[in-house]
Parts: C-alpha cells; structure tokens; sequence
C-alpha cells in the first residue's frame, strides 16, 4: 500500500467517481476533490502521497494546478492530458502523463512505479520525508540536470541508435553513448553505470530488451541508473509490463523529431535528475548513517561502534583466534584545555587520534571512546604482539611534539599517554584466572593530562547509559568483552597510579 492516500482532481462527477472505485478496488485510499482549491486545501490536511488530475478542475486549468502544487510540494502528480498538451503538463511539474480516456492498466502500472521509488526512498533515508515521494519529487523541467550526465543507447539496431542519438544531442544535456545490450552488462559489471538507460523493449527477439532491464536493475552496481524503455507503437500493451520491471518511463519509438523529440527529451531530462536527487539523498543518508558510529572530531569509530564489534571478537567458539584490547588515555589533558583552551585540546585530540590510527593495522581499529580515552581492538594479537604495538603507538604520539594552529610556531607541545593492555582467548593472557598488571617500558619525562579515577572507569563508563550497543549480542560475547575492558582499565589505571606516561599489561596469573 502507497503511503497516504491518493488525491483525485476532477472537475466531473463521473469521472471523479469513476476514478475513486477503481482506486479503491485496487486497495488505494482514494480522496477527491472538484476545484483546484480544493485539492490544495487537502494537499495541506490530508497529506497525499500522490495527486491524480483526471479533468479540468472546477475553478482552474488544469496544468495551472499541476504547476501550483509542484511548486510547493514534493507529491508526486499524474496527469491525463490531451496530446497537444503533454509538454505543457510536463513542463509544469507532472511526474508522468496519460492519454485519453485513461488505460487503467497504464494507471495503476505509473502509480506502482511512483509507489516503488517511494518506498525504496524510505528504505535509503530511514523514513525521515513528509508526504509525498521520499527520494523527493523533481518537476520535469527543461533546465539541464545539475552535473554532466551520461545516458546509453541499447536500441539492439546500429541506425537506430544512431537517430535516437541525433534526435536527442541538441536536446538532452547529457554524453549520448550507443551500446549492444553484451557491451551494457560487461560495464556495469566493472562499475561503468550511465545515469540513464534508453532500451528497445524489442531487438534481436522481442522483449529481449525488457529482459535486459531486469537484469540491469537486478545488479548492485546499475539498479540505482535511471530507464527508459522504447516500444513499438503497436506493443504499447507491453507499458505496464516495462514500468513494473523498473522502468521510470516509457516512450514509443516514433520520437525522432519534432514535437515528438522535445517532449522525450524533457521526460528524460527529467528521469535523470530524479535520479541525482535519488543519489544525493542516498548519499545524505549514508552520512547521517556514519555519523552514528564516527566520532566528528577526530573520524575515528566511537563507542557505539567499538563495543559491538569487540563483543564479536570476544565470542568463543572453534577457530577464534582470540583478542586483544588496548586502553588509553592522554595524559594530565585537562592541563591543555585549561591553559591553551578547548579549540588546542580539539586539535591535540584529532592529530592524536591520526597518529594512533596510522599504526593499527586492520582488522584493528582505534575508536575514541570518551573525551582523551581511547581503545584499540586487535583481533588475534597476543598479549606480547598487543603489547609491542601498544609502545609504538605510544613514541608516535611522544616522540613529535603537537603544534597547535594559530599558535606561535615555536609552541608544541609533548604529549604522553598511559596505556592498559589485556587479552581474551587464545595466547597468553587469556580469560579464566585471577591477576594483576605490570609495567612495561615505561617513559620517563613531562606528562600531560588528569588521573582518571577509581569511580569513573573506562569500563564503567562504557557500560553507563549509552550501553544500549551491547544489546544485539550474544551474552557470551558480551559478558567477555565486559571482562576485558575491565581488565584494560585496571592496567591503564595501574599506569596512572605509577606516574603515568607508561604502559601496563593485565597478567592473569594460574589459579593455586
């Protein structure tokens, strides 16, 4: 079922009422609405995720209302016009236009369409839209897409391809290329996609071309392209099959020139900036995604990302090779923000936070996991491999001093950290047995930042409050990954308590 209901514009009775039970039989939610201002008035109050324009309204023309609606909202509306004024309707904003009197299976193929882009509009921005169309509706207008767009031509016929082309070069702001449907697939294997697709529904067999849209929107790499498929004006039966296999549009093959090449080139320009806007959004979402588990400071993971994938590691079972973790905290840092003030700690945090990461090789990470604490996850490491690693990444962050910009340049400042390590599973170190921490290389010279204390560990500050990324994972998991924080965070605080500027390693000693 599409989102909201579907408004039906008609100025006659019998065509709203029409309208309204096959609407209706086909399990929509129909509205109507006689005048133009009606239909804007429930455009406010009922929210509708689409607008219908059977007829002329009541009060106004009926490409006026079309244009006033488009021009404020995002819902999508299908128009039926007649043929002397598609471009009109078109150039007004209508997401699709139909002839007269309505097909119905042509109808209810475009509002399906319409319902599958909003859907997978949904799916890609996590529902965050109003009414209408969430990949957000752009009229179909002659202004050029935002960037150069590239369009293929598969018409299955060499000289076919070749007047498509000349049709649409001074029409269509887009690189015009001519492929056979093999050369089509072989690219979008190698991630060579176009922004559009224009396909002959019919080539060496008919319909093979609708099976090379399939098979197109089917692949990972091409299914985000816009398509547009090209009948035959006697297999104009095959519309709705050609839209529901995901086509955006569908033209007829007489468009070579004239009136005819215009309004196929607006409708294509249109497909494709729908397209870019689909593939902004995405991109917008994928950001807001990452923002949930990226730390905006330094863009190392944050704790919403760490603490799940450390339980994944500490899951026992056959093969596991085991894990180690390596908690951090900059030295006597609240001195920094004290004395050179917050935007020196902000820059002192990210190049810490860079050095750090430089020396962790994957599937190791290093996440910030509080305001100068860190954690580094290292999958497979024993405690002397971790504990090796864990001293380099130390004399990288005290072996340069950090320049603070916007500062004197001869002022920079030595940074030193103290370290906690433990492991879980195999190697030493392994869970099980009681122990303790001990020392291991430590620095001597000037530290920086505040003792953490006893009451504010880095394990208990992990689990309090935004704990919640635990809960999808198994308690065995879990339960160990809580274990070998609260190791680590003994050791750096150990580390602490012995001055600091040094690394501690939590030693399970064999149970008497």
């Amino acid at each position: 079922m599409i989102e909201g209901p579907i408004l039906v514009v008609d100025g006659a009775a019998t065509n709203r009422i029409t309208l309204k039970v096959r609407l209706a039989a086909a399990c929509y939610q129909p509205l109507t609405a006689r005048t133009g201002a009606e239909a804007l008035e429930a455009l406010e109050g009922a929210r509708p995720s689409m607008v219908l324009i059977g007829g002329t309204p009541g009060d106004m023309d009926a490409i006026e209302l079309c244009r006033r609606i488009t021009a404020g909202s995002a819902v999508p509306v299908v128009m039926t016009v007649p043929q002397e004024r598609r471009i009109a309707a078109l150039e007004a904003g209508a997401a699709a236009v139909l002839d007269m009197p309505i097909d119905e299976m042509a109808l209810f193929a475009r509002i399906r369409g319409l319902m599958r882009n909003q859907l997978a509009g949904v799916a890609g921005h996590g529902g965050a839209h109003g009414p209408g169309l969430a990949e957000g509706q752009q009229p179909f207008r002659h202004e050029a897409p935002p960037r150069p767009c590239t369009a293929l031509l598969i018409a299955g016929d060499a000289g076919a391809g070749l007047g498509w082309r000349h049709a649409l070069l001074p029409r269509l702001s887009a690189h015009l290329r001519i492929a056979d449907p093999e050369r089509a697939l072989a690219e979008a294997a190698m991630g060579m996609v176009p922004d559009l697709y224009l396909v002959a529904a019919d080539m060496m067999q008919p319909g093979d071309g609708l099976r090379l849209l399939s098979e197109l929107r089917s692949r990972r790499s091409s299914r985000n392209a816009a398509f547009a498929v090209v009948l035959d004006p006697a297999r104009l039966e095959m519309m709705s099959v050609a839209l529901d296999l995901g086509a955006g549009d569908v033209l007829t093959s007489g468009f070579t020139g004239g009136k005819a090449a215009d309004e196929a080139a607006l409708r294509l320009t249109a497909l494709i900036r729908r397209k870019l806007a689909a593939d902004a959004q995405r991109e917008a979402a994928e950001r807001e995604r990452s923002l949930a588990w990226i730390d905006p400071l330094t863009g190392l993971p944050n704790r919403r990302f760490a603490l799940p994938r450390l339980a994944e590691h500490c899951q026992d079972g056959p093969g596991r090779p085991g894990c180690a973790v390596v908690a951090m905290d900059i030295d006597r840092f609240k001195e920094v923000n004290d004395r050179y003030g917050h935007a020196a700690g902000d820059a002192v945090l990210a190049e810490i936070a860079a050095r750090l990461e430089r020396c962790v090789p994957a599937p190791g990470f290093v996440a910030r996991v509080g305001g100068e604490e860190f954690l580094t996850v290292l999958p497979g490491l024993a405690e002397t491999e971790a504990a090796e690693l864990a001293q380099i990444m130390r004399a990288q962050v005290s072996g340069t001093a950090v320049h603070l910009p916007g500062r004197d340049p001869g002022l920079a400042l030595r940074i030193t950290l103290s370290a906690g390590v433990a492991c879980h599973g195999a190697g030493p170190g392994g869970a099980g047995h009681s122990g303790g921490a001990y020392g291991v290389g430590s620095q001597a010279g000037e530290s920086h930042a505040s003792l953490i204390h006893p009451g504010e560990s880095l394990a208990g500050r992990l689990h309090a409050g935004e704990g919640q990324p635990w809960a999808s994972h198994p308690d065995t998991g879990r339960a160990a990954a809580a274990a070998l924080l609260e190791r680590a965070d003994a050791a750096l605080l150990r580390a602490k308590r012995s001055g600091r500027d040094r690394l501690m390693v939590w030693r399970e000693e064999a149970a008497a």
